[in-house]
C-alpha cells in the first residue's frame, strides 16, 4: 500500500529474495546431475535492475535479441556466458553479437549459417555455436506457447533430416565450431514425459554428430516450466523436472555434456506483484460483475494473448472473506482487455489497491503504449528496502521520437 501511495499505480513490485530463492532451487534440484548451467531467459523480464539480481548469482543469460544481449551486459552478465537465440537474426545483429563476444550463437536456420559464414571468414578463434532443432514434440499448452512441434517457426526439424543437414553445414564452415544442440518445447509446461523425451532425442542427436567431427558437449533443454499462481494450478516440481532430463544426459557418459537450463518464468514469475487502483464497478445482474482498474492489457497482455490465468486480492483487506465473484477489467479500449475472468473478492471499493501476484514474467516485458497509456513504474525490494528500477513513463517519453 505504501509503495502504491508513493509511486502511483499501475506499479510492478519485485522481491529480490524470491528471485534468489527460485534460482537456488534450480541449483539444488539439479545437483545430482552436474555439470549444469542455469541460463536466465532474459525475455521473461529484461529490466536491468531485476536481471542484475540474477547475474549476481553467477547465472548465464539466454537472450532472444541483440537488445537483450545489451541489457544482459548492462545487468552484469559476462559476454562469454550469454547465448543469443532468435529465428530471424539480421546481419547487423550477428555482427553486433560477434563484436560483443557473445559466448554462444544459437543457429536457427540454414540462411543463418550462410550469413555467419560470411561474417566469421577471417576469424582466428572460431565462434562457438549451438544448433536449435525442432524435436517434433507437441506439448499440452496454448498453441501460441508451443515451440517444439514440427509446425513451428523455430528450429531445424529432426524428423525431416534438416537438423542433420544444418549440422553438417556448420561443421564444414571455417570460423564456426558446433559445441551444442538445443531445443525448446514451449511454456507453461507440466509434463515430465515430454521433457524426458526431449532429453533422449537431444542426446541421440549429439551422438549422431560425433562421427561427423563435432564434439557436442552442451545440451540445451530450454525452459518453460509452469509456475503455481492459483491454488488449483498443477505444476511439475523442480525435482521431477531434474529427474526427467538429468538421467538421459548423464547416462551418455561419452558426451561428457553440460546440461543448460533456460528458466525465465520460474525464476521471476512469482517474485512480481502488479498493483492497480480500483476505478469502478459495473454490475450486469445474472451475467457478470466487472471491476475496472487503472491498468490492463498494456502492462499485461498475457490474458488477452493466450488466456493466462491470475488471481487477485484487495491489498489492505487480504484476509477478508470473499463476498462475490467478479471479473477484473482493464482500462484499454478492447473487449478482450480482461485481466481475470473470475475471482472471489470482498466487494471492491473505488480507490482501493488491487494486487495481482505472480505477475513477474512476460508482463512488463511485453508492455506497450496502446491507447497512449504510459508504461508502469517498477520497484525492487531488496534487503527490506524498495527502490524504483524503472521510472513511470510520461506522455513526453512516448512522443520523444515522433515528428510532425
Amino acid at each position: 500500500m505504501r509503495l502504491a501511495e508513493r509511486h502511483g499505480t499501475p506499479l510492478y513490485v519485485y522481491d529480490a529474495a524470491t528471485i534468489r530463492a527460485a534460482y537456488r532451487a534450480y541449483q539444488q534440484a539439479f545437483r545430482p546431475y552436474r555439470p549444469v548451467r542455469t541460463s536466465y531467459a532474459v525475455k521473461a523480464c529484461a529490466l536491468i535492475g531485476v536481471a542484475a539480481v540474477i547475474a549476481g548469482l553467477g547465472a548465464d543469460a539466454s537472450a532472444a535479441s541483440i537488445g537483450e544481449v545489451l541489457a544482459a551486459r548492462r545487468a552484469g552478465f559476462p559476454a562469454e556466458r550469454i547465448q543469443l537465440h532468435g529465428n530471424a537474426k539480421t546481419d547487423e545483429e550477428l555482427r553486433a553479437a560477434l563484436r560483443a563476444g557473445v559466448g554462444r550463437i544459437v543457429v536457427d536456420g540454414a540462411d543463418e549459417i550462410a550469413a555467419l559464414a560470411r561474417l566469421v571468414r577471417r576469424r582466428s578463434d572460431p565462434q562457438r555455436v549451438w544448433l536449435r532443432v525442432s524435436p517434433g514434440i507437441s506439448s499440452d499448452t496454448h498453441e501460441h506457447m508451443r515451440t517444439g512441434a514440427l509446425d513451428s517457426k523455430f528450429g531445424a526439424p529432426l524428423a525431416t533430416g534438416d537438423a542433420l543437414a544444418q549440422a553438417r553445414a556448420i561443421i564444414a564452415t571455417p570460423g564456426l565450431r558446433l559445441v551444442g544442440v538445443h531445443a525448446h518445447l514451449g511454456t507453461e509446461l507440466h509434463e515430465a514425459d515430454r521433457y524426458r523425451e526431449l532429453a533422449d532425442m537431444l542426446v541421440a542427436f549429439a551422438r549422431e554428430l560425433r562421427p561427423l567431427g563435432a564434439r557436442v558437449s552442451e545440451i540445451g533443454l530450454g525452459g518453460g516450466l509452469k509456475v503455481p499462481i492459483r491454488a488449483e494450478d498443477h505444476v511439475l516440481s523442480l525435482r521431477e523436472y531434474a529427474d526427467a532430463v538429468g538421467p538421459a544426459v548423464r547416462a551418455a557418459g561419452d558426451l561428457r555434456a553440460t546440461i543448460y537450463l533456460e528458466p525465465g518464468r520460474s525464476v521471476v514469475g512469482r517474485s512480481g506483484v502488479a498493483l492497480y487502483r480500483v476505478v469502478g464497478t459495473k454490475r450486469v445482474p445474472g451475467v457478470r460483475t466487472f471491476v475496472s482498474v487503472d491498468g490492463g492489457m498494456g502492462d499485461n497482455i498475457r490474458p488477452a494473448l493466450y488466456g493466462a490465468a491470475y488471481t487477485a486480492l484487495i491489498a489492505d483487506r487480504a484476509t477478508a472473506p470473499p463476498e462475490e465473484e467478479v471479473a477484473i477489467a482493464g482500462s484499454y479500449c478492447e473487449s478482450g482487455d480482461v485481466l481475470i475472468r473470475s475471482v472471489a473478492l470482498p466487494t471492491p471499493r473505488r480507490g482501493e489497491v488491487l494486487a495481482v501476484p505472480g505477475s513477474g514474467a512476460y508482463a512488463v516485458a511485453m508492455a506497450s503504449n496502446y491507447n497512449h497509456h504510459v508504461r508502469p513504474a517498477v520497484a525492487l525490494i531488496d534487503g527490506g528496502r524498495a527502490r524504483i528500477v524503472r521510472k513511470r513513463e510520461t506522455h513526453a517519453d512516448i512522443w520523444r521520437l515522433e515528428r510532425r
